[in-house]
């Protein structure tokens, strides 16, 4: 029996088990390797965070791993998850956009200038009918001709027809998620991927795009105002108390002036932070939209109505997101 050589033989990354230079797993353009047990956890964990892991890069050395091995490690079912985020990555999002069963894991990708709101999903064991703004069911007409009694049924509520008027308040609908999306967690200023801090302090490295910034104000590091102009993002944080242009390290300091905010639970105070922060896109929602069409959209979609915040809230609490005691 021929004897193996050193060179036939390489390491997998994540274990460190001996493999066979031509292997199962996936493998990057720097030639790091990683096993076929060991890409169930890779899989996994790109998996758990597609907004952000998509396309899959190596842990090592940071280049994009190749897709076609990485996608052979997938089940159907994992597979189908990643093709769509990893579409959502590739398409111009000025010229097209990817639509998805709120059912199932089909997706397509549309033009933006497809006017229809109606989305057909081709999936065998799926095949329903949905609206493509509230994403609520609808049955699909059977055949070109449609019966009466077909009609009839398509113009009852949440029938087929009834989905018209999603489609006439799509833009304002949008713009009220945008509101209350933007309201609930923070974006990176320079990629825009979005997420919420964690118990720790306010500075934030994106895991996308790796810009420095403050949670608080939103702006990054070579935007913000500092004792030392050359320095770090923690001079940002100097005489924050006497300074408005200034930010904190930990929300729960805000409490020692404005007692408003938690002292002893950043979750607390956090979940303040971003409740201000609703409250004042919804603030701005209301001055750019008029009172009937507001109510229209209610009537068009119910959990608008139910946004979970009274408007003595919104027009009255005060939106300075630190009130400082003279």
């Amino acid at each position: 029996m021929k004897s193996l050589k050193a060179k036939d033989i390489v390491k997998c990354l994540s274990c460190g088990d001996a493999l066979f230079r031509e292997h199962d797993g996936v493998k990057c353009n720097q030639g790091h390797d990683v096993c076929t047990d060991c890409c169930k956890t890779l899989v996994e964990n790109i998996l758990s965070e597609p907004e952000t892991k998509i396309p899959a890069e190596c842990s090592l050395c940071k280049v994009k791993l190749n897709s076609v091995r990485l996608e052979m490690q997938m089940t159907p079912d994992q597979l189908e998850v990643y093709l769509m985020y990893k579409a959502m990555k590739d398409v111009d999002p000025k010229v097209d956009k990817v639509m998805s069963c709120p059912f199932c894991k089909y997706f397509e990708i549309w033009a933006k200038t497809n006017s229809s709101n109606f989305f057909y999903c081709k999936k065998q064991d799926c095949k329903k009918g949905s609206c493509s703004v509230c994403f609520k069911e609808f049955k699909v007409p059977k055949g070109m001709a449609v019966t009466e009694d077909e009609l009839g049924k398509m113009k009852e509520e949440g029938g087929m027809l009834t989905h018209h008027k999603c489609y006439e308040y799509k833009d304002i609908k949008e713009d009220w998620d945008k509101a209350i999306e933007s309201g609930t967690k923070r974006c990176c200023p320079e990629c825009k991927v979005g997420g919420i801090k964690d118990d720790a302090c306010t500075h934030m490295t994106c895991d996308n795009c790796n810009t420095v910034w403050c949670y608080f104000c939103g702006k990054k590091e070579s935007d913000l105002d500092k004792s030392d102009p050359n320095g770090n993002i923690f001079k940002h944080n100097k005489d924050w108390e006497i300074n408005d242009k200034r930010c904190p390290m930990y929300l729960t300091q805000i409490g020692q002036i404005d007692d408003r905010w938690s002292c002893d639970s950043d979750k607390e105070a956090k979940a303040f932070f971003h409740k201000l922060l609703t409250c004042k896109n919804i603030r701005n929602f209301y001055r750019k939209y008029k009172k009937r069409e507001f109510k229209e959209l209610c009537k068009v979609f119910p959990s608008v109505e139910n946004h979970g915040f009274n408007n003595q809230e919104i027009y009255f609490m005060k939106l300075n997101k630190i009130i400082r005691k003279s």
